[in-house]
């Protein structure tokens, strides 16, 4: 059985660039939190929003971890495919045990056009911004 996730959704912050002990070595990791919107079909035949969910996501990998945390800044537009993964913790004040849900990226695609958007203006656009 495989658990391979794909989904598209929206960075939620500025991804935090980390280097982590694993093992003997270090490495480094990206990790963002990215919003996926879930639709359905409505009585017209169009998609409407039906809620979303929340998913951290790490890209492991000192070139990739970079890269992620340089370009996918707070509302780009990611498609993730990758491996879920839980982690469980027990809090000691109360003894409770607690888990969340995690995703390890194989892959991160931006999306160009929010990119080209966040970092490009046609000259008319930023010749009528500054009028």
């Amino acid at each position: 059985m495989s658990n391979e996730f794909r989904g598209t959704g929206n960075v939620g912050d500025q991804p935090l660039l980390k280097t982590v002990v694993v093992g003997n070595e270090e490495r480094q990791v990206a990790q963002l939190r990215v919003f996926f919107d879930e639709y359905r079909q409505d009585g017209s035949g169009g998609l409407e929003q039906a809620g979303g969910f929340w998913l951290d996501v790490n890209v492991w990998g000192e070139r990739h971890a970079r890269e992620v945390a340089q370009l996918a800044k707070k509302g780009a537009r990611v498609h993730v495919v990758g491996k879920l993964a839980e982690s469980k913790w027990t809090v000691t004040a109360t003894g409770e045990e607690r888990r969340a849900l995690y995703l390890n990226a194989d892959h991160l695609f931006l999306s160009l056009a929010r990119l080209a958007e966040a970092r490009f203006k046609p000259r008319r656009e930023a010749a009528e911004s500054k009028a």
